[in-house]
This record gives C-alpha cells, sequence and structure tokens, in this order.
C-alpha cells in the first residue's frame, strides 16, 4: 500500500528548470500520512510547504543545486538529495501525468480538470511522480480575439484556463495545453501557425508548463514541420516559463533526428495509439506496432529528450472515445495493459495516463501507480532499453539504471506460457545478482549464473538485478 509504512521517495529526483521562471514540484513519497517534509540547502527563491512536500518558487541564477529533502512519520526517516538543474534542459526524466483526449475528446471542460487533479492527489498519483494534467484538443472559443489572442470557451472553462492553472499548481501538480502546427487544430479549432509568439505568450500568462503540438492542417514536408515547430519552440523558450515542449506529428519524417534541435523534450513516433494489442491500420496504431517501432529508437532518448510512443491506455477497456474507435477497439486485457506498462517504463517514455482518474479499478490503479515499475521509468540515467535477446515467442529488454543496477524485461508476445533462461553472462560481468521482480514486489535473493523466467500469455516480468555482495 502506497500509504502504508515509512517514507520511500520516487519518481523525478533530477528537475530541470530555465532561470527565473516560476517553478512547482511536489516531492513524491509514499508511505503513512501524514508526513512532513524539511529541506537544506534548498536555492534561493524556493520554498518548502512541509505537509505536502510542495515547492515553489523562483530561481534567478542558473546552476545545479543539490537540496536535502527529509521526509518523517510515525514509521521512520528518509532523506533525499533532490537535484534541481537551473539552466537550458527542461525534462530531465519523462514527463508523467494525465491527458484529457483518450477517454474524453471534444467533452473537455474546467469541472472535469479539477476533479482530475484531485484524483491525481487522492489515489495516490502524485505520490509516486505524476506531474501533469494535459488539457488536449477542443479547449478553444469559436476564434480569438481582436488581437489574436487564444481564448478558451466560455460555456467549458467560465473562469478561464489561469483559473485551472492557479488550481492544478496549487496541489502542486503542473498544467498541459494542446495546439497545433497548421493554421487548425485536429479538431478544426484554431491552430497556431503565425500566432507562435503570441500564443506562448498568452499560455506562460495563464502558467501553462506543456504544450502537445500537432501536424494537422500542415503541408506534410519535412522542411515545413522543422520550420514550424523551430518557430513554437523558440516562442517557448523566450516567454517567460518553463513550459515543456511536446512535439506530435506522428513519427512523420524521422523527429528523433531533428526535434530536439527545433526545442523539443519528447517527440511522437508513429500516429495514435488504440486500445488493441495488434491490428489496426496506418493511422491507428495497435500497442504491439508501436512497440516494434520504438524498438529501434533507443540511441535517440536520454535527459531531456525522449521518444513518445503516445498516451497510456491502461483502464480504458475499449471505452474511451477515441481508443475505441466508436467501439471497434473492444480493449485489452489487465495482463495486457500490465504488459503495455512496463514496455513504455523500460523505454523511457513520457507516461500520460489517459483514463477516467475518478473511477479507476484496483487493477488499474497498482499499475498505473506501482512505484517500482514507475522508478524504472524515471530512472536518472534516462537510457532507453533496447532487446538483447529472443528467443521464441520471448523479447528480452534490458536498461542500465543510474545506481550500476539493470531492469531487465521478459516479455512473452505469444499465446501460450513461455520459460525462459536468463543467462547472467549475456548481461554482465558478474556471476551473480540479487534479483527483484517488480510487478510481484518479491526478493528472489542472490542468483548465481542465471535466473528463471516463467511469464503467462502477453505478460511482461520486469526483474531489477543488482550486485549480489557477500
Amino acid at each position: 500500500m502506497l500509504t502504508d509504512g515509512p517514507p520511500v521517495f520516487h519518481g523525478a529526483q533530477r528537475v530541470g528548470a530555465y532561470p527565473n521562471t516560476e517553478f512547482v514540484f511536489t516531492v513524491p513519497a509514499t508511505g503513512e500520512r501524514p508526513i512532513h517534509f524539511t529541506v537544506q540547502n534548498l536555492p534561493k527563491g524556493l520554498m518548502l510547504d512541509a505537509p505536502t512536500g510542495i515547492i515553489h518558487g523562483y530561481v534567478k541564477e542558473a546552476g545545479t543545486y543539490l537540496p536535502k529533502v527529509t521526509a518523517t512519520n510515525k514509521q521512520g526517516t528518509a532523506s533525499l538529495e533532490l537535484r534541481i538543474v537551473v539552466g537550458d534542459t527542461l525534462a530531465l526524466t519523462p514527463p508523467m501525468g494525465w491527458n484529457s483526449w483518450n477517454v474524453f475528446t471534444s467533452t473537455v471542460d474546467e469541472k472535469m480538470l479539477i476533479e482530475m487533479a484531485d484524483a491525481m492527489v487522492s489515489t495516490g498519483m502524485r505520490d509516486v511522480g505524476y506531474q501533469y494534467i494535459n488539457i488536449d484538443d477542443y479547449w478553444h472559443a469559436a476564434s480569438r480575439d481582436s488581437f489574436g489572442r487564444p481564448v478558451a470557451d466560455p460555456v467549458k472553462f467560465p473562469h478561464g484556463i489561469k483559473y485551472v492553472a492557479d488550481y492544478i499548481h496549487a496541489k502542486g501538480l503542473r498544467l498541459g495545453i494542446y495546439s497545433c502546427a497548421g493554421d487548425k487544430t485536429c479538431g478544426k479549432c484554431f491552430g497556431g501557425y503565425t500566432f507562435e509568439d503570441i500564443d506562448a505568450k498568452t499560455y506562460a500568462e495563464w502558467g501553462v508548463d506543456l504544450l502537445k503540438y500537432d501536424f494537422c492542417f500542415t503541408p506534410w514536408k519535412k522542411k515545413e514541420a522543422i520550420k514550424r515547430y523551430t518557430a513554437m519552440g523558440t516562442a517557448l523558450k523566450k516567454s517567460g516559463r518553463s513550459i515543456v515542449f511536446s512535439l506530435c506529428n506522428w513519427g512523420l519524417f524521422a523527429p528523433w533526428k531533428w526535434a530536439q534541435q527545433t526545442g523539443g523534450q519528447y517527440w511522437r513516433i508513429t500516429p495514435d495509439i488504440f486500445d488493441t494489442w495488434k491490428g489496426g491500420s496506418m493511422f491507428r496504431n495497435s500497442m504491439m506496432y508501436i512497440v516494434k517501432r520504438n524498438n529501434k529508437l533507443y540511441p535517440y532518448a536520454g535527459p531531456g529528450h525522449f521518444n513518445d510512443p503516445d498516451m497510456l491506455i491502461v483502464g480504458n477497456y475499449g471505452k474511451g472515445k477515441a481508443t475505441s474507435r466508436n467501439g471497434h477497439f473492444k480493449g485489452m486485457t489487465d495482463t495486457e495493459y500490465q504488459t503495455h506498462m512496463s514496455l513504455w517504463c523500460m523505454q523511457a517514455a513520457p507516461l500520460l495516463s489517459s483514463n477516467d482518474l475518478r473511477s479507476m479499478n484496483d487493477c488499474t490503479d497498482n499499475i498505473l501507480t506501482n512505484p517500482e515499475i514507475l522508478d524504472i521509468d524515471q530512472d536518472a540515467l534516462g537510457e532507453q532499453a533496447k532487446i538483447i535477446d529472443k528467443k521464441g515467442k520471448v523479447r528480452v529488454y534490458l536498461k542500465h539504471l543510474h545506481d550500476g543496477s539493470m531492469a531487465i524485461a521478459v516479455f512473452n508476445t505469444g499465446k501460450k506460457q513461455a520459460y525462459y533462461k536468463l543467462n547472467f553472462n549475456k548481461i554482465g560481468t558478474k556471476e551473480a545478482y540479487n534479483v527483484r521482480d517488480v510487478w510481484r514486489h518479491k526478493n528472489f535473493g542472490k542468483q548465481k549464473d542465471y535466473a528463471s523466467v516463467f511469464t503467462a500469455p502477453h505478460e511482461t516480468v520486469v526483474l531489477k538485478l543488482s550486485e549480489a555482495t557477500e
């Protein structure tokens, strides 16, 4: 349980921001509540709220700061050296949060977003590292104002976007918003083309922390894509706010090779994901299709620049307005959702859940809030796993972690139970490792030469291997 035991830190422990911009970050920690937080060596301009662990303020001077955060409850005390890097790099670990698109599409509104922020706190998602509440398409009014500034739909957002941002920031969370590199969004609302500077400035004034930028109603040319994304990336950088830039051009023209130079922190590698294990089509991608595409892209991932295999569909069960395609895709099993989560974490993907947080069943909750698998995604090294072995229907991924340990995912793509012998001479230089199953939360202790792994159909077993000491 996330609310049992002594404090344990999770999530991002390396945080980037631009100088003299608003900084909002909740130190992610689980354990029996209440937890009391204290800090030493916090950079000038930041303050810590002791009951919540929310750090807020402005740091004027660039530099790397190493505050020591201590969390205490009735069960014990834990300390963490947090690394705050004030400079040119955002998203030192893959962004984690929630997005409105898959379930709600055009029905996004102020009330629902506030309820999602409340749910992110009440479910413990914030405590394991989720930070963003992202508004996707259809937040727009019918047109811009007379000065060309973006305007939110006054019925859906009667108090405006800044009101929502302020509410979300008070929860220690961050707000994301959506626009498009065309003159219209994919939902035919007004786009950002030729309005990049005024949009970025307005988003900053509203308190936006992330922009997802789509690619509808544009010429399908690489040169044009780079031009339009660079225009918005440049505008965001000079907006006066630390706004993470998410490029959503569906993998056209291999953005992993150029998107970082436009100012992007992460970029979509395919068209949209749909709630299906296999099948789909060119613009309705299955989970398996996206995994195979991302398998080749590990050289392009690292702190501040990540491949995006699209949002998480965990817990949709074929009911998402976007991901079911009007009931055509019936959803996946809980085992398949567990594999979906496992592979996204191994591949250092942004983790943007897109389900209804207010009504999750226990299995969905457990998948999305498993701190051990999330810690692999949020590892400071930022490495994307690569396949190191294939045997029959089994695929084996390896991801090095910053503390010298390794994460190994044994993925059964087949319809029958599979056995895999993980020989240690294939993965490292040690004859023996301490082995832990991060989904079963079980230690297997010191294993010599190999570890035996049994997987159910479509299951992924994720192991953490650390050096075995005498």
